[in-house]
């Protein structure tokens, strides 16, 4: 029988860092940063003393562009923008494979990997994410490949089954409507045969610098049967290259421990060395977990992590420390581990004229 410390484990709820963040956005009404001042100011809203009101609002309506209906509106509009593209740079920096499946151009990262564990075995890695354009068959194709998930901090080693390492996507539905929606139908290859599968992902604006996204994956494979994977992230851009996210993800199948889950809170702040080179810093508090047999938190996580080009602008290296207190194996006591991760990443491009900056920002 396990002793009353090896079986007591407290439940953290995976919802906790969307709840946060919502509190936060709630009471977010802030005075706009200055570079939104600045792009504000630059929309002529005076009119000669002689000019009435309508022709007012019309000299408006034509600085903010077409189809916005006001300054209010074109305000909000901008600021939306905004957050939507610090999301794109973190996303973009960092190498987030699931963001590259949903570029227009083929996008590929390379990496090596390096992990050492304070009690676990040391392990190199290489991963291949992204995807290949495929427009000699279908402009709606891609030949894509699985690296790793920026968001997920889990450290067993369990690789996603409701994902395959390479396989083929095909975007079905209306392109209009892609920004809010996007269905795609997947089809992975591994060793039980093809593993079909759809994946749908929703994204919107809650708030005027928050953005909500919602991922959702079936794969049913021959061998070990049915598999889905659920994801929520909200972003709050806080200033220039600055991120508040809130990331949680439930895994769950026919051979998964229950309902198994990690959540996460994390800060990113991009920067510029003296060289020009860009780099950015990772800050983030994590979980995982699982319900069956028992519910149990496997690892609380704190870390960091260290990104910046190289000596080339395709070139990226990395480093993430972290300290970990986890449950190595059932009814084992929970110990505290450092864990340090280096990565060497190269990033291909569909188009080599266009540089890394214009791509990412």
């Amino acid at each position: 029988m396990p002793s009353a410390r090896q079986c007591h484990y407290r439940f953290v709820s995976p919802v906790a860092p969307l709840v946060i963040i919502w509190a936060l956005s709630a009471g977010m009404v802030n005075a706009q940063d200055s570079e939104l001042d600045d792009e504000m100011s630059s929309v002529d809203v005076t009119a000669k003393a002689t000019t009435d009101a309508t022709n007012a609002d019309e000299a408006v309506d034509s600085e903010i562009g077409p189809g916005d209906e006001g300054w209010i509106d074109g305000g909000h509009d901008y600021a939306s923008r905004k957050a939507n593209e610090m999301t794109q740079w973190v996303d973009n920096f960092f190498g987030n494979d699931e963001r590259d499946l949903e570029q227009a151009e083929s996008r590929l990262r390379l990496r090596t990997i390096y992990n050492w564990d304070e009690r676990l075995e040391n392990e190199v890695k290489f991963r291949l994410g992204g995807k290949v354009s495929l427009p000699q068959i279908s402009k709606r194709l891609d030949l894509v490949f699985r690296g790793e998930d920026m968001d997920d901090f889990s450290d067993d080693g369990v690789e996603d089954p409701s994902e395959d390492r390479i396989g083929l996507q095909l975007q079905v539905g209306p392109r209009d409507e892609i920004r809010k929606h996007r269905f795609d139908i997947t089809v992975g290859f591994g060793g039980s045969g093809p593993k079909p599968g759809v994946k749908y992902r929703y994204q919107d604006d809650w708030a005027r610098d928050v953005s909500f996204r919602f991922t959702q994956r079936f794969t049913y494979d021959l061998g070990d049967g049915g598999y889905g994977s659920s994801r929520f992230v909200v972003d709050k851009a806080l200033r220039e290259r600055e991120l508040l996210r809130a990331y949680t993800r439930f895994l769950y199948g026919e051979k998964t421990d229950g309902t198994e889950w990690s959540t996460s809170l994390s800060y990113a702040r991009g920067w510029q060395g003296d060289s020009g080179r860009v780099g950015a810093t990772w800050l983030y508090v994590g979980a995982d977990g699982q319900t069956e047999p028992y519910d149990l938190v496997k690892n609380y996580k704190v870390g960091a992590r260290f990104r910046r080009q190289a000596i080339r602008d395709f070139l990226f290296w990395e480093i993430e420390p972290s300290y970990n207190w986890r449950v190595d194996e059932p009814y084992f006591d929970r110990d505290g581990a450092w864990r340090i991760e280096l990565r060497l990443e190269f990033l291909l491009f569909d188009n080599p004229a266009e540089t890394i900056e214009k791509q990412i920002r």
